[in-house]
């Protein structure tokens, strides 16, 4: 004799859950428990979990947790939500990384996203509890999170040496997984000297001078950020092409002598009015034939996506500046028109990136 009741109506609310249903009730979960998705994934990261899974092959959940030096029971709420996120799988009393989880997670991986998770929790997830504040006020009050009298992330990050390193790392690791995406989509030996406005550690020059041998390329970017762009270039053995110059982009005009001036990952950060200054100040300093590089990941000309341009832009409003977003390669094609670049080309890549040149 059964002790349960089976109506109808909830076998057909099971068969709706695990059909039609299901993909919206998981978004559903995903939205309402991201912080804590988040915070699941960068306490085994911050545990070496998926490093460790790398290197000794399927574990169960006592040696796991002796590994990582915690208790079973906690052990155990890392491994669910892991597993459930689809960054483990589980067979019989074993687990394994996924494949993804194997790619993006282990350390000893050239390009693992390791940098950016730290990123997101160190930096970005003290500011996003301020997200509606910014929406209210349209300014990044996220900021009271950071000490400092600047009025940018970027210029309170000097005050916290560790936070900056942080953030640089994060901004590396990001340049070494899509700028290569840049290095193939323009061919950068047509220039002889490139200026990478924002140019941050020297990354992307780097990447662009072990492509090209001829080039020449020098970071733009505020003092500290400079001193480790040095830094990085002669560690890479490339300081007789490469080098950096401190300055600040709205204040001081570029320097001369350059055929190419990037914009990568910079033009997010800024307001249209302050990136309209930003063309008309590089085409001002470009030579007759030079050009203006904009590579971003782009939002949709239709305004409904991508998932990373919806991740981004709340960042940059909260956080970084208080004016920036992902905007659209119409936008960006049309700010370059305006600003006297007469050919203007747009190039879609994959990653939700884009390159929009201006030839002057």
């Amino acid at each position: 004799m059964s002790l349960f009741r089976k109506p109808i109506r909830h076998w057909i609310q099971r068969l709706l859950e695990n059909t039609i249903l299901k993909k919206p009730s998981e978004n559903i979960y995903r939205i309402l428990g991201g912080h804590i998705y988040f915070q699941t994934m960068a306490t085994a990261v911050r545990l070496d979990l998926f490093s460790l899974l790398a290197q000794r092959g399927k574990m169960t959940l006592p040696q796991i947790a002796e590994a990582v030096g915690i208790q079973e029971k906690p052990a155990r709420i890392v491994l669910l939500g892991c597993t459930a996120l689809g960054l483990l799988r589980k067979r019989g009393d074993r687990y394994r990384n996924t494949w993804l989880a194997g790619r993006l997670l282990d350390r000893a991986r050239p390009d693992n996203i390791i940098p950016v998770v730290l990123w997101q929790h160190f930096i970005n997830y003290r500011a996003m509890a301020h997200f509606y504040e910014a929406a209210r006020s349209g300014s990044h009050t996220g900021l009271s999170e950071f000490q400092g009298p600047e009025t940018t992330l970027y210029g309170r990050l000097t005050h916290h040496p560790e936070l900056e390193k942080i953030f640089q790392d994060a901004m590396e690791s990001i340049s070494v997984q899509s700028n290569r995406l840049l290095a193939e989509a323009v061919d950068f030996s047509r220039f002889q000297h490139i200026l990478d406005v924002g140019g941050g550690n020297g990354s992307n020059i780097i990447q662009l001078a072990r492509r090209h041998p001829s080039l020449r390329a020098t970071v733009f970017d505020s003092h500290s950020v400079c001193v480790l762009a040095r830094a990085h270039i002669r560690d890479a053995g490339l300081a007789d092409r490469l080098d950096s110059i401190a300055g600040d982009a709205f204040q001081d005009e570029f320097p001369a002598g350059v055929d190419g001036i990037l914009f990568a990952h910079f033009m997010t950060i800024w307001s249209e009015a302050k990136n309209r200054e930003l063309l008309r100040k590089a085409h001002r300093a470009l030579p007759s034939g030079g050009a203006a590089i904009i590579f971003n990941m782009m939002q949709h000309d239709d305004g409904t996506g991508p998932l990373s341009a919806a991740m981004g832009s709340p960042y940059f409003l909260t956080l970084a500046t208080g004016e920036g977003m992902l905007y659209t390669c119409k936008e960006y094609a049309g700010w370059m028109r305006d600003a006297g670049f007469s050919n203007v080309f747009v190039h879609r890549l994959v990653r939700d990136h884009g390159v929009i040149l201006g030839i002057k």
